[in-house]
């Protein structure tokens, strides 16, 4: 029998992670007995989670040890998994900054998370953080798996690969959009429903429709893509029951029949490099140079709209809601066995029992998985989970002009990674440079220039 695990989960006194990945940890039979540690820095929503985390024990039997406790250092010894999901400062309050703050120099992102200048300063805000969590781990875990849900997914989890010796993992559902995108055009195949103006916006009121889509296309499909996170493409696509080979139905379909308006960036892009992207419109424009321009105002034709942050707040006061009704006994507390996540439990599991799992999507340093992308860079692939550890699976070489978008990303990511870790300012300019949403030196300057100002508490490293 096999000693169950310590998870120590940073980031836990948050409604948006516990309903998800903490329900799916406590759910899970084989799991049973585990120790689990809620930290946080937010001691009230800390204390929130935790009773939550208790209600869901004792309801299904889990028989798990829980508590909880704001210093991480107290925490991390003897861990086996260190899942973290953190923010440096008010979530949307500096993601709202992130796009504001270059669009006082004329720089309208598009989505400003994970590329394009907002994600500078996003990484910047998170990197301190994140690698003192991983430090501690060298001192206090140093054999534990570090599982990574922060964003810029590619530049934080590669902070970890590269400035410490933490085994480390970044988690992402993206893929799931690229089953809805798939499920939309295909639906006749299996007599799916989706609405006449179905999209997979990433938006608070899109959130319904988006979740049906996907739950209706992922037990018809399976997907294999490689790529970068929110920046992969669909490698191989097919029928779960018959095997039966898609891609040219698909392309067929997408590229000459289907609606001209669905996902229109991602339909460009499909057709001119040859390979289906994932992340739908909304986190693909990230990456392209194509997306911002202020006299062609790109993201009119594509209907690229800014990250819905009003939304995003409302989304958060929901789930505090619904995590108040469940410990005030208002809504049943089983309805969270059917929470779904980015599937720490089935990691945990198949590490610990060995079952040789397979995994969708798993954000692993390259060593040749993709191989005409860099050797040491963060890339997403389908992974296999079992004593052994996580492992990505190899993939075929990427279209050359789909490899050199992606080089160029990993180029910058790998110069802002050096950059916010050590805090030199000549490297971020250089980034902000490197930026497929800059083309002028003074406004790269001003826009470091105010990001350093206006967020220099969360940035020691740039004092």
């Amino acid at each position: 029998m096999a000693e169950m695990p310590k998870i120590v989960c940073i980031g836990a006194g948050s409604a948006v992670f516990g309903l998800s990945n903490l329900a799916t940890i406590i759910r899970s039979e084989r799991l049973r007995g585990s120790e689990i540690v809620l930290v946080d820095i937010n001691a009230a929503g800390l204390e929130t989670m935790t009773r939550l985390a208790q209600l869901m024990n004792e309801s299904w039997d889990a028989q798990m040890k829980i508590w909880s406790t704001t210093e991480r250092q107290e925490a991390l010894p003897g861990a086996d998994f260190v899942v973290v999901s953190v923010q440096v400062g008010p979530r949307e309050d500096v993601w709202e900054l992130d796009w504001q703050i270059p669009l006082r120099y004329g720089v309208r992102q598009p989505y400003a998370e994970n590329s394009g200048p907002g994600a500078f300063a996003h990484t910047a805000r998170n990197t301190p953080l994140i690698l003192a969590i991983a430090r501690d781990m060298e001192r206090l875990c140093p054999d534990a798996w570090f599982l990574n849900f922060t964003n810029p997914m590619i530049r934080l989890t590669w902070v970890v690969e590269r400035y410490t010796t933490i085994k480390v993992v970044g988690l992402c559902h993206q893929l799931y959009w690229a089953y809805a995108m798939a499920g939309a055009v295909l639906a006749d195949r299996w007599g799916l429903v989706y609405p006449d103006d179905f999209h997979v916006h990433t938006n608070y009121d899109n959130a319904a429709s988006l979740f049906n889509g996907i739950v209706q296309a992922v037990p018809r499909m399976d997907i294999k893509a490689a790529g970068l996170n929110h920046f992969s493409w669909v490698c191989d696509i097919r029928d779960k029951e018959t095997g039966d080979d898609l891609y040219p139905l698909l392309r067929e379909r997408w590229l000459k029949h289907f609606r001209r308006d669905f996902e229109p960036l991602s339909r460009e892009v499909f057709e001119i490099f040859g390979l289906m992207p994932t992340a739908g419109d909304a986190h693909m424009c990230e990456y392209l140079q194509w997306t911002h321009d202020p006299v062609k105002k790109p993201w009119e034709k594509y209907h690229l709209t800014p990250q819905n942050w009003d939304g995003n707040r409302q989304r958060r006061a929901d789930r505090w809601a619904q995590t108040h009704a469940f410990i005030n006994g208002e809504r049943p507390v089983d309805e969270l066995k059917l929470a779904i996540s980015e599937g720490v439990d089935q990691i945990v599991e198949a590490i610990i029992f060995n079952d040789n799992a397979y995994h969708q999507q798993l954000n692993l340093p390259n060593h040749g998985l993709i191989p005409n992308l860099p050797d040491d860079a963060i890339v997403e692939v389908p992974g296999l989970i079992s004593g052994m550890g996580i492992r990505g699976l190899n993939m075929p070489p990427l279209p050359e002009g789909i490899a050199e978008l992606c080089r160029r990303e990993l180029a910058l990511s790998s110069i802002t990674v050096d950059a916010c870790v050590n805090g030199d300012h000549q490297l971020a300019l250089q980034a902000l440079l490197l930026d497929p949403m800059i083309n002028d030196v003074d406004t790269a300057r001003a826009i470091l220039d105010d990001f350093l100002a206006t967020f220099a508490e969360h940035l020691p490293q740039f004092a």
